[in-house]
């Protein structure tokens, strides 16, 4: 032993090592973790994309690692083995080491999304470190300047070349996560980093004791970390069911494969909070799903969706056909609401995963407990939808207020005490190509719930106000037309200023554009409203609230906000032709704003006898089909003289 000593103080770049101090407990716990966790991927449903795979390789040279470093020690141990076994399963062992940390760096490059030139770069750092340290290891070990024994318990590494290229590459990893940091979750990047530090500082300590028993241990724990943070994919144990993101997966997998799945949405009010549920409903709920060959249950937004392939399930319509069975008499018994929904995937359903958006769209149509197949009809009236929907988005990213996809249409509005049609209220139409016209009442809610509607607003506001000076110029003066606004345009904090730059870019009046408002619900819409409305009135901008009698009204909120005319619904008009107490209360109302100096219009005009008993009720304007249908704004000029 003194010899051995005397040998390390005369080569100190030589890392000499005892054979009797190391332990195979790290190498077997990693054996058997491998195997775990290719047990539980196997039965356990987890987005298998390329970023998965390359996981899935660690977890393979991982294998091989831990069983050749445990082989190379047993066969020192054993004593009766030859060198040359030692030396190849060590060379293996120093091999498959470097191949793990060359992938982990791969795999941080996949996880940051790095921009192509720094992709580029970071990909060519790390086949050149690869390359240089492999062939500097084969050459070590060949000449004898790397691993050799020294005699039978004690071996030597002599020139470590590993040990330069396990700092190599877990530096650049955390390199990597501390320099791109903005491009993950910062607690992601956090944990991650802060596991290569543990494990750069459990190496350093067994290599300063003279170990290597903790190297494949060094190696495991960035894996675990990797597996928790980010591939764990774990089953609710209220529900059995896994997540959105891994739904999402499945879906793109179908999409590669060209596979057919089939589908099975469940909503059940009050789903999102499960648990309120009883105990024995969620076992009885969910045991009839595990039967499906290959079926898989995703919770998504709310729903239950269970998919299976089509292929393997040939007699899927059974299979359905039972289920329905099973759950009429649950939820009978239970006495809860259902809304079933079935359906064979499409590809182009799978191609940009809109089963969520389809389901969506479903939903509202159908009613309670029934179960549904969706028709080639619900498919291409979504297919309409969503092309409706990503022209929407195109108008909105581009912001051009010339937008040919929209259109300007009006309709007169009928002044009583002059008999003259001095003003008239902005409507829009969409002409998409290959469509015929779409009308407000489908694109208008789709607009609102997307947060396009804006943009078309102002595009109205916009071409409204080039007609007002076309009209000016040729000798005709209207009065003003009033264009639609939403209270979700009105909470945008450049909502005045937007309609101001409009106006003054088209040189007309303030006064000739009137803005058009429904009322909120919202009490903090209240004093928006109000402000937004005081700011522009400035200018001589008349604002209009309408579809009054309609839904929601409060009477003291509207009489503090400074409208200037209050459109009645068409409901209105309608009840007050039911009876004389209908049409008493109708009147009351009108009179009771006109007392207070607002002006009253009453809209959906269809005949003379909703003429006349409108004018009884202190109608000043009137607006309808029987004054005109919506018509193109330039043919406004019939009206205006």
């Amino acid at each position: 032993m003194g010899t051995i000593i005397e040998g390390y103080k005369l080569q100190s770049s030589l890392f000499v090592f005892d054979q009797t101090k190391f332990n195979s407990v790290g190498d077997v716990f990693t054996v058997v973790l491998c195997i775990m966790l290719i047990f539980l991927f196997t039965i356990t449903y987890v987005s298998k994309g390329k970023i998965f795979h390359m996981f899935q390789a660690m977890i393979g040279f991982l294998m091989i690692t831990a069983w050749s470093d445990l082989i190379w020690h047993s066969l020192i141990q054993a004593e009766v083995a030859s060198d040359t076994a030692i030396y190849i399963f060590h060379f293996v062992f120093r091999i498959t080491t470097l191949l793990i940390l060359c992938f982990f760096c791969c795999y941080s490059i996949e996880l940051l999304y790095l921009e192509p030139k720094d992709r580029k770069f970071s990909f060519v750092y790390i086949n050149v470190g690869v390359v240089i340290f492999a062939l500097s290891e084969l050459f070590v070990s060949i000449t004898g300047l790397g691993f050799q024994r020294i005699d039978n318990s004690y071996f030597t590494e002599g020139y470590s070349i590993f040990r330069l290229a396990y700092f190599y590459f877990i530096c650049y990893c955390i390199y990597l996560l501390i320099r791109y940091r903005k491009r993950m979750v910062t607690r992601i990047a956090i944990s991650i980093v802060a596991v290569f530090v543990l494990c750069f500082w459990v190496y350093i300590l067994q290599t300063i004791h003279g170990q290597t028993s903790f190297t494949v241990i060094t190696l495991t724990l960035p894996i675990i970390a990797v597996m928790y943070l980010l591939h764990s994919n774990p089953y609710e144990t209220s529900t059995g069911a896994v997540s959105e993101s891994s739904f999402n997966h499945r879906i793109k997998e179908a999409y590669k494969k060209n596979q057919e799945l089939v589908f099975m949405c469940l909503r059940i009010p009050g789903f999102e909070n499960f648990n309120s549920f009883t105990p024995s409903m969620r076992l009885e709920i969910f045991q009839y799903f595990k039967n499906i060959k290959k079926g898989v249950l995703f919770r998504v937004k709310g729903r239950l969706i269970m998919v299976f392939p089509k292929a393997i399930n040939p007699n899927y319509y059974k299979i359905i056909s039972d289920l329905c069975d099973t759950f009429n008499k649950l939820f009978e018994k239970y006495s809860y609401d259902f809304k079933a929904m079935f359906l064979v995937s499409r590809e182009f359903l799978n191609k940009d995963n809109l089963y969520s958006a389809l389901f969506d769209f479903i939903e509202p149509n159908i009613s309670f407990n029934t179960y549904y197949w969706l028709t080639d009809d619900d498919i291409e009236s979504f297919k309409t939808q969503q092309y409706v929907l990503s022209e929407l988005e195109d108008i909105a990213t581009k912001k051009n207020l010339e937008d040919e996809r929209v259109l300007p249409y009006s309709q007169p509005v009928y002044n009583v005490s002059t008999n003259t049609y001095d003003t008239a209220e902005a409507l829009m139409r969409l002409k998409l190509p290959n469509k015929e016209m779409i009308y407000p009442d489908y694109f208008i809610p789709l607009a609102e719930q997307h947060n396009y509607i804006h943009t078309l607003s102002l595009i109205i506001l916009n071409k409204t106000c080039k007609v007002i000076r076309k009209f000016i110029d040729e000798g005709k003066n209207p009065k003003r037309i009033s264009v639609n606004f939403s209270m979700q345009e009105v909470r945008d904090d450049n909502f005045a200023k937007d309609i101001i730059e409009i106006i003054e870019k088209n040189n007309i009046p303030y006064s000739m554009i009137a803005v058009e408002l429904t009322e909120s619900q919202n009490d903090e819409d209240f004093e928006l409203v109000k402000n937004r409305i005081e700011e522009l009135k400035k200018y001589g901008i008349k604002f209009y609230l309408d579809d009054f009698g309609t839904g929601y009204s409060n009477f003291d909120r509207i009489m503090e906000l400074p409208f200037d005319i209050i459109k009645f619904d068409r409901s209105l008009v309608i009840e007050s032709a039911k009876n004389k107490s209908s049409e008493y209360m109708v009147n009351t109302f009108a009179g009771m704003f006109k007392h207070l100096k607002y002006k009253v219009l009453y809209e959906g005009i269809e005949d003379s006898n909703d003429e006349k008993r409108c004018i009884d009720m202190h109608a000043e304007f009137l607006q309808g089909y029987k004054y005109s249908r919506p018509i193109e704004m330039k043919e406004l000029d019939k009206f205006f003289h």
